[in-house]
């Protein structure tokens, strides 16, 4: 059985109702052909549409973190190319030629060279920085069954204090595009809004509900506004909308 998550959930409940309706419909537990089969036959679609919408949760949230690390592997990789291209642009010093001395004198022994210890390799920015309340993985919905589930107040106070969360995104362009953006009050939070809406300030114009893009838009809102490069428009999940405004009201402080 191939479906969606969705239909899979769906095709688990109607059975299970199916099952429970049957099993009362036959209290006694009278021998009944057509009620015993109905009942097999409801409790068998049950388990298989509950095994198939866990499979394709798993896969989906495997998905998710496989992109998002290729999204901070093409930062930190960018990063890298650009040291290295101003590295190899700098200016060399010319070497300086000395004339030989008439009469040079004996070397006297020195201290040992020190050799520079290699650099720690810094990891990536977005490597152990949590996903915010409203763009949770499958593995953290699960999560919130147990109360483990984040509140946008957390996300703020943890952006207060300093640190930052991601936010998964869609870029209202020509073509609707999905971003992971780093939303903060540090440097590189301020970077990440940066690459995606253009140069601090930032303006926000106003909020409306997406009408185009293939993702779930009845929990998105459009936020709409304008910085340095131009207008832009970006649909974020509606619980992470107050957190985005606070921190592009301040992303001009930090630069």
């Amino acid at each position: 059985m191939r479906t969606s998550r969705l239909v899979s959930l769906m095709i688990a409940l109607v059975a299970a109702i199916i099952w429970v309706v049957s099993t009362y419909a036959n209290a006694s537990n009278s021998w009944d052909p057509l009620n015993f089969v109905l009942r097999i036959a409801a409790g068998a679609v049950t388990i298989a549409a509950a095994a198939e919408w866990l499979v394709l949760s798993v896969r989906e949230s495997r998905r998710e973190r496989f992109r998002d690390g290729r999204t901070a592997g093409a930062h930190a990789g960018g990063s890298r190319r650009k040291a290295r291209r101003d590295a190899l642009a700098a200016p060399r010093p010319e070497p300086v030629v000395t004339s030989p001395s008439p009469s040079p004198e004996p070397a006297l022994p020195g201290p040992e060279p020190v050799v520079p210890r290699p650099e720690l390799v810094v990891p990536s920015p977005t490597a152990a920085v949590r996903r915010s309340a409203g763009s949770g993985t499958v593995a953290d919905k699960l999560l919130s069954v147990f109360g483990r589930r984040r509140s946008p107040a957390q996300d703020l106070a943890v952006v207060a204090a300093g640190g930052a969360v991601l936010v998964v995104a869609y870029l209202m362009e020509r073509k609707v595009r999905r971003v992971v953006v780093r939303v903060g009050l540090d440097a590189a939070s301020v970077a990440s809004l940066e690459s995606v809406l253009g140069a601090a300030p930032h303006r926000v114009f106003g909020t409306q509900r997406p009408a185009r893009g293939l993702f779930e838009r009845s929990a998105f809102t459009q936020v709409d506004g304008a910085s340095g490069a131009g207008a832009w428009s970006i649909a974020v999940p509606t619980v992470d909308v107050d957190l985005l405004r606070y921190v592009l009201a301040r992303a001009e402080e930090v630069r």
